[in-house]
């Protein structure tokens, strides 16, 4: 396997003494830049966004991280999100059905004055996993099921693809207005359709780690209860634990079944340490 310069530049440096190692993102109000903000969706206005602290992010491959799936039902680590929002936290959203991906400390979102708890459901094409995949030096991409629980039930849970970008993002038009009816709201808080919004990756604070801002926008579901087919937009930003350099990298094993079915039979988080996990990146090439 072929490494670009930029990609080990990036990707190096997250094992010392040989120990595998997973690292930890942290996106929130005392982070560099803050947590970020949220635009709409629709006439909503703008909003700070909830704090997330992201543990056990590791590689599965010389471009390509992963957040695993971990859920272990109502015993803690409970995410703080949900206990926020419901007196018995059980690793559920409030459908009872999907469940939480508890690697992901996601924190509350105050909404237009109204609780919202947001997560990386289990359900979705995704099996519950975070999927980042660097395309060069300076944009990567990241995809998950993010889910949106008003704390209604089933009714009240909203599920939508996110794709993100340290990049470049375009918010759309809302899907009424691409479907060509009325009662479409084209645009999201202080942004409007057509708006362009950047994102970025490097080391911006000077650390030494690995930090930088991903870009989303799209549209809520037809089907929501909440806002349906109005776009909104975030930027996110992020700090890391993850050198910005260095020769090794650790990766976990195995697919994403594989994966789940480990987490789903383990009593704490994904292991940030186990044998045999270790990749070398040496002179531009790996095995």
């Amino acid at each position: 396997m072929r490494w670009s310069a930029g990609a080990a530049a990036i990707m190096g440096g997250l094992l010392v003494g040989g120990t595998a190692a997973a690292f930890t993102v942290f996106s929130t109000t005392g982070s560099y830049m803050g947590a970020g903000s949220f635009y709409g969706p629709g006439r909503l206005p703008d909003s700070v966004l909830f704090d997330v602290t992201i543990r056990n992010v590791a590689f599965t491959s010389a471009t390509t991280f992963v957040t695993p799936f971990f859920n272990n039902g109502g015993k803690e680590p409970n995410v703080p999100g949900e206990v926020a929002t419901s007196a018995t936290p059980d690793g559920y959203f409030s459908d009872g059905k999907t469940p939480i991906n508890e690697n992901a400390e996601v924190g509350p979102f105050d909404l237009n004055g109204t609780k919202v708890l947001v997560g990386i459901g289990g359900s979705g094409g995704h099996r519950g996993e975070q999927i980042a995949v660097l395309l060069d030096r300076h944009t990567m991409i990241m995809t998950m099921d993010i889910v949106f629980d008003m704390g209604i039930g089933a009714a009240g849970v909203v599920a939508a693809p996110f794709y993100g970008t340290t990049g470049e993002a375009t918010l759309p038009p809302s899907i009424q207005t691409q479907l060509g009816i009325e009662g479409g709201s084209d645009r999201a808080g202080s942004l409007k359709s057509g708006d362009k919004i950047r994102g970025r990756l490097g080391d911006y604070n000077g650390d030494g780690m690995l930090d930088g801002a991903v870009v989303v926008t799209g549209n809520m579901p037809l089907t929501s209860v909440f806002m349906p087919g109005a776009p909104y937009g975030l930027i996110r930003y992020f700090d890391t634990d993850m050198p910005y350099g260095g020769e090794v990298i650790g990766k976990l094993p195995g697919s994403a079944e594989q994966r789940q079915e480990s987490a789903d039979r383990a009593d704490h988080a994904f292991p940030a340490a186990q044998d045999g996990l270790v990749r070398q990146a040496t002179d531009g090439g790996g095995t």
